[in-house]
């Protein structure tokens, strides 16, 4: 079979823009899969075994297909086949939201300003406390065989103007790496994930209590510090929520739209009399 995918393969390099019976690939049942619909998705440059093993996977692929469907229609009965009001639900609901996604993106304001967000911010308090520390760190990440190691150590968690001035001269020319994340407030998993071997879980309990960690690595250690922290269930900063709260104001927005339009279409309808409530008596 390989031997058989691999001379495929040369052939389709070959091959010229007709079709023929000489350029069918696979056949189930009246469906043809022809040389030239695997060709064009055939990436350049790849290997003739790559290549191979790509045209048994789009063969299978294309193959199961076309053979599930046929079996479909063997073995299910002809209610199960009837799928009159599934296609019709789906065309439906698919309409609906292609014409309620046009109508509210057409008349959605996007612009939010800072007064709206700070009002929405402090009147919706409560949606903007985490299950999570919220925190801006600091991260050194420098070899356990440095002749900077103890200045390193010794003002990684300083707060002080002239030590912090001492570890950026120190960590830029020297460390690995020296990351201060732009002085942005950042989620725990966040910072966990930009250190090896660190998990979310293990930096909630070592955060808990400390603003300070030494993670000892192999041959390096990254040296964390969190130089401001937001406690678990706390408030979380205006800065760190801005995005969330923006989404929010517009989401709300689009619901309010939303609402428009159906009251909109339902007084269009009696209107224009396609909607008539008929009186029933009871």
């Amino acid at each position: 079979m390989k031997r058989y995918l691999l001379i495929l393969l040369a052939a389709l390099t070959l091959a010229g823009c007709y079709t023929d019976e000489s350029d069918r690939i696979a056949k189930v049942g009246r469906h043809i899969l022809y040389r030239q619909d695997i060709e064009k998705l055939l990436p350049q440059g790849i290997s003739a075994e790559d290549s191979a093993a790509m045209v048994q996977q789009y063969i299978n692929t294309w193959a199961l297909a076309h053979l599930k469907l046929m079996k479909a229609e063997e073995v299910l009965s002809a209610d199960e086949k009837d799928i009159t009001d599934e296609v019709e639900d789906y065309r439906r609901n698919l309409l609906n939201y292609r014409f309620e996604r046009s109508y509210t993106e057409s008349r959605l304001d996007t612009t939010v300003t800072e007064e709206e967000m700070q009002a929405y911010y402090e009147g919706h308090s409560t949606n903007y406390k985490y299950p999570y520390i919220i925190a801006k760190a600091r991260i050194v990440t420098l070899s356990q065989n440095s002749p900077h190691y103890d200045t390193v150590k010794k003002t990684y968690d300083s707060v002080k103007d002239e030590d912090e001035q001492e570890l950026r001269e120190v960590a830029l020319s020297y460390a690995e790496r020296f990351e201060e994340f732009g002085g942005a407030w950042m989620a725990m998993p966040a910072i966990a994930k930009a250190v090896p071997g660190l998990d979310a879980e293990s930096c909630e309990t070592i955060f808990r209590s400390s603003n300070k960690y030494i993670k000892v690595g192999d041959g390096k250690d990254y040296f964390i510090f969190l130089t401001a922290k937001i406690p678990v269930g706390s408030l979380a900063p205006y800065e760190y929520c801005k995005q969330a709260i923006k989404d929010a104001i517009l989401n709300k927005r689009k619901q309010e739209l939303y609402a428009q339009m159906e009251q909109e279409l339902l007084q269009e309808g009696v209107e224009t009399k396609k909607l008539i409530v008929y009186d029933v008596e009871e």
